[in-house]
């Protein structure tokens, strides 16, 4: 069996180094990349329609979940502008005083709002309005049987009213005041999500590619 000496068999030696080298960056390199993509997507791919409603605290009074959940009728109530229902919890935290919802109405004016039912919240109960629609709800809060659902319907908001995007309600309270919420609008299971409200048309500004 032959051997190799001197310096021909530093240079094999060199050269079996230097594959192995090679060979390691490219594992990491590959190892790499595959552990940045592991657990992420691409913006549009498997994106829920639905979305979770908004939240907000004005007082002691705590809004959540509030929404404006896809029509029974289908989709035609988003062209017309309604008639949409909003959903929402409104928990009264306070011990001992008592509030009441007096209105909500579109931040820009662009629809109408329309409450049916009492609408008083006492001290330590909650107003739940509508029927939040798949994975809109996120709180755990049981439902009270003493306190009674409302019904709050938006018309009125044709170009306003966008599956995915949202909408700035006010909302206006007897004790705790004012406060304002992007609710957003549920696309239901089939609608896209869009980027913009309908009807915008966005300029040409040239330079086009």
């Amino acid at each position: 069996m032959e051997r190799e000496f001197g310096p021909a068999r530093n240079v094999r030696r060199r050269r079996v180094a230097s594959a192995i080298a090679v060979g390691a960056i490219a594992t990491g390199l590959a190892l790499g990349t595959t552990a940045c993509g592991a657990g992420q997507t691409s913006q549009t791919a498997n994106q829920a329609s639905a979305v979770n409603g908004n939240s907000a605290t004005v007082g002691p009074l705590a809004l959540r979940d509030v929404a404006i959940v896809f029509p029974k009728s289908g989709d035609v109530a988003f062209a017309n502008g309604g008639p949409l229902e909003m959903s929402f919890l409104i928990s009264n935290t306070s011990p001992d005083v008592a509030d009441k919802l007096e209105s909500i109405e579109f931040a820009n004016g662009d629809g109408k709002v329309t409450i049916d039912g009492p609408t008083e919240i006492p001290a330590t109960k909650s107003l739940r309005a509508g029927t939040p629609g798949l994975l809109l709800t996120t709180s755990a809060e049981p439902e009270d049987p003493s306190e009674k659902r409302i019904t709050v319907t938006i018309t009125g908001a044709a170009k306003t009213i966008t599956p995915g995007l949202t909408v700035p309600l006010t909302f206006d309270f007897q004790q705790a005041g004012e406060t304002t919420l992007n609710v957003p609008v549920d696309a239901g299971p089939l609608l896209p999500r869009q980027d913009k409200a309908r009807g915008v048309v966005e300029e040409d500004h040239g330079g086009g590619h």
